[in-house]
């Protein structure tokens, strides 16, 4: 039961990431490397942080080796940082399908904290849902008010309410 719940979560986060970069391609490229108060100063580096924090979180998980936490910054080059935000949601689907609800309770260390692996899947994409957020009302905030995506977790629910879980 866990597994499912997990492996639903794991793609409602592909599905808004692809629905936030599908919507985000049809804007004015040059706004979303255009500076704004928030978190990070433009659109860009917000989806390469939610990336870099993606990676990072998919390697505590796996309980691989971290090799650094600096996250690296691709100047001009939005287009890769989005099928890499994209690639690495759909890696997150492929890593959960193989666990058992055994390995998600499993604790695995963090570098600041121990917990489960389910926890820090849920933490990895409650962070990409508040970047998301902030990145529409970045978009907001340039005037931008057509074609806003919906990620909400409860509209992906409703679009998907006749397809079987597994």
């Amino acid at each position: 039961m866990l597994k499912a719940a997990i492996l639903d979560y794991t793609r409602y986060n592909h599905w808004a990431n692809k629905a936030l970069t599908d919507w985000l391609k049809s804007l004015d490229v040059r706004l979303l490397y255009k500076e704004t108060p928030s978190s990070f100063s433009s659109i860009d580096l917000t989806l390469q942080h939610m990336k870099n924090a993606q990676n990072f979180w998919h390697v505590i998980i796996e309980v691989a080796e971290i090799h650094s936490l600096e996250e690296q910054i691709k100047t001009g080059s939005v287009d890769l940082v989005i099928e890499e935000l994209l690639k690495g949601s759909q890696k997150m689907i492929e890593m959960v399908s193989f666990f058992t609800d055994e390995d998600l309770l499993t604790n695995v260390p963090s570098p600041t904290m121990i917990k489960t692996r389910y926890q820090f899947i849920l933490h990895t994409i409650n962070h990409n849902s508040y970047h998301r957020g902030q990145i529409i009302t970045m978009a907001r905030s340039f005037g931008i008010t057509e074609n806003i995506p919906d990620t909400d977790y409860e509209f992906y629910l409703w679009i998907n309410k006749n397809e079987p879980k597994s």
